[in-house]
């Protein structure tokens, strides 16, 4: 299906079940508040699952907020467990999909946004003008796409990855809170899209956090919340609290203090560095990819650590997309080759014996 097509449809469709969130209220339908469920059915899509943690707070007809998360590996109890103190410190609902995951069609996707929103709408007591999305990695890819091509969503805390590569403009804006690791693979993508929000009239900050590519922290994490909820006062949609509108700004102004300070010229130097690995992996042996690892490992500037552990990182990603373009092509002795540079990269990475058993198998 065309991307553009595809967010017609989802426009339409997310329209219509995102305004009958009043038929739900308190109907909780047995689900125990103050202790997270890892598989709840959607009731009109039993055909799709996901984890919830219902706050202690949550009332029979009193409307909460509604963090909606998606985790690449389809994990929906992983966020839930990680931000389920936070659902109850802050008082909302938090639902993790089982269903969304990297490697999905259009299609797939499509389907399950609807159900989850479907059920989320019916079932549960959400204030529809407070529904915000989150994702890591390529769920933060999703989270965004819900929020900034359907309308409806308040704001998006994105982890780990910023956009999905859809050519259309941002039809509905939403509020954007970005957190990346400053060992993510990813750092480059979300220090650009966070240049490019500042130049737009969006509300948006970075959040730069000492990590790799994971979700972050719960601390990290609630400091998107807290700017969430600042922002909803600044908004009128819940009284104001000064002293966490106070902390949200001094945060926002260290965020902002953090992005101007990154050099734009080594961010240059990162993007040239990748280029060049991206281009070696094709024909480099295995022997020059040890002597390479050795070198990142162990920089002779040590302001080199962060970067190199970032390019690491970056290697182990792309080791992983040619060992699987090898292994589909059926290609036996290049297989062979990624096999071993990837043992160089990641040693310690699971997924290295799960591609030599399948080396085994090819003729």
């Amino acid at each position: 299906m065309h991307p553009r097509l595809w967010i017609l449809i989802i426009l339409t469709l997310f329209t219509s079940c995102g305004s009958s969130t009043s038929g739900g209220k308190g109907k909780s339908a047995g689900i125990d508040t103050g202790k997270a469920c890892e598989n709840v059915r959607c009731r009109k899509s039993p055909g799709f699952s996901y984890a919830i943690y219902l706050p202690s707070t949550y009332r029979h007809g009193v409307s909460l907020p509604l963090f909606l998360a998606f985790d690449p590996e389809g994990s929906g109890i992983r966020p839930v467990d990680l931000y389920k103190n936070l659902a109850e410190k802050y008082g909302f609902i938090l639902i993790g999909s089982n269903d969304s995951r990297n490697g999905q069609d259009a299609h797939q996707t499509e389907q399950i946004l609807i159900a989850l929103l479907n059920e989320s709408a019916s079932r549960y007591a959400t204030d529809p003008g407070r529904i915000y999305c989150t994702g890591f990695s390529g769920g933060s890819r999703v989270a965004s796409l819900v929020a900034f091509f359907r309308g409806g969503i308040k704001g998006v805390t994105g982890c780990g990855a910023g956009f999905p590569s859809i050519s259309a403009r941002i039809s509905s804006p939403a509020d954007y809170y970005g957190l990346v690791g400053d060992q993510d693979f990813n750092y480059l993508e979300m220090v650009d899209l966070a240049n490019q929000f500042s130049k737009q009239p969006l509300r948006s900050t970075l959040h730069i956090f000492h990590g790799t590519h994971a979700w972050p922290p719960p601390e990290d994490f609630e400091a998107s919340v807290r700017w969430h909820w600042s922002n909803a006062m600044k908004d009128g949609m819940i009284p104001e609290e000064p002293s966490m509108m106070s902390e949200t700004e001094k945060e926002v102004q260290k965020n902002q203090g953090v992005l101007k300070a990154i050099d734009l010229s080594e961010l240059e130097k990162e993007r040239k560095r990748q280029l060049f690995y991206s281009e070696a992996m094709q024909e480099k042996t295995v022997s020059w990819w040890r002597q390479e690892k050795e070198k990142l490992d162990h920089p002779s500037n040590p302001s080199d650590s962060l970067l190199n552990k970032r390019l690491v990182s970056y290697l182990g990603i792309i080791a992983y997309t040619y060992s699987n373009q090898a292994l589909a092509t059926r290609n036996k002795a290049e297989l062979e080759r990624m096999i071993g540079i990837y043992r160089q990269i990641e040693p310690d990475n699971k997924y290295i014996a799960t591609l030599n058993e399948k080396l085994e198998q090819l003729p």
